[in-house]
Order: C-alpha cells, then structure tokens, then sequence
C-alpha cells in the first residue's frame, strides 16, 4: 500500500488531533486505497510532519452530497466548505482512522537536509516504497521513537 503525503493546515492539523476532524476534502479526485498511511504535513507557521493517519475510505462525490453526509465530521463551517469546494462538481472526502501525533515533529528543514529542494505538496505527493521522501521520514524516525 503506498504512503501519501498531504498538506494541511495547521488549524485543521489540531482538529485532527482533538477529534473534531476525522475527514480531509480535496477538490480533484484522491487515488488512496483503504489502509494507505498519510504523513500529515502542518503548512506554515508549523512547517513540520507532526502527524499521521491511515485511510479508512475515499468517497468521490459532489460538494452538496458530501456536506449532508459528513459535515459533522469534517471540523469545517459551512461557509468556509462552500468557499473550499467553489463550484466543483465531484469532490474527494479522505476518511481518516487511527489518527496519531508523533512523538517528534519531523520539521522542513530536517527533511530538505536529506531531500535537498524538497517542496511540500500543494494536492498530495503520493510515495512509493523506494521514494527518497519516504525514505528520509522513515530514516529521521528510526533515529526517534514515533
């Protein structure tokens, strides 16, 4: 199963952590798998991976379906939902389990150190076995117990 990576930001990133979240929506079309882990990267001022998920279910769908059937777990207003989804016909709901805080916050720069140029995604960076951003988390994680 591949890892993901997905940037989010940090307001969100706490909602995850206290349970008030437990799903993600993303404009375009999400090709995660049941089970796939999620690296969840804090955008700035956090700039850091600080937590991680595993993918209970993507449901694909429009914006209206979505909110009727998840708003309660999706730690979002209305408001700011409407204006995420602007017009979108079909949307991707990340369902999230086992949602988990590291015990140590793999920041930006520790990353480029071994990736140099390394940009977090804008979308999700999707990461195969052999893939040098996963191997790097993996490796500064060794280093740490998680």
């Amino acid at each position: 199963m591949p890892d993901a990576l997905i940037s989010i930001k940090p307001k969100y990133v706490d909602r995850f952590l206290n349970g008030q979240k437990v799903i993600e929506i993303r404009n375009r079309k999400v090709n995660l798998v049941n089970g796939s882990k999620l690296w969840i990267y804090a955008t700035l001022p956090k700039a850091s991976i600080q937590t991680i998920a595993y993918v209970k279910q993507v449901e694909i769908d429009a914006p209206k379906i979505i909110w009727e059937k998840h708003r309660k777990l999706m730690g979002i207003s209305e408001n700011s939902y409407l204006r995420y989804v602007n017009g979108s016909s079909k949307i991707s709901a990340i369902i999230m389990k086992n949602i988990q805080k590291l015990n140590t916050e793999i920041k930006l720069e520790k990353i480029r150190d071994l990736v140099p140029g390394f940009q977090p995604p804008q979308f999700i960076k999707y990461m195969e076995d052999h893939d040098p951003i996963l191997s790097a988390l993996l490796s500064i994680l060794s280093k740490k117990s998680i």
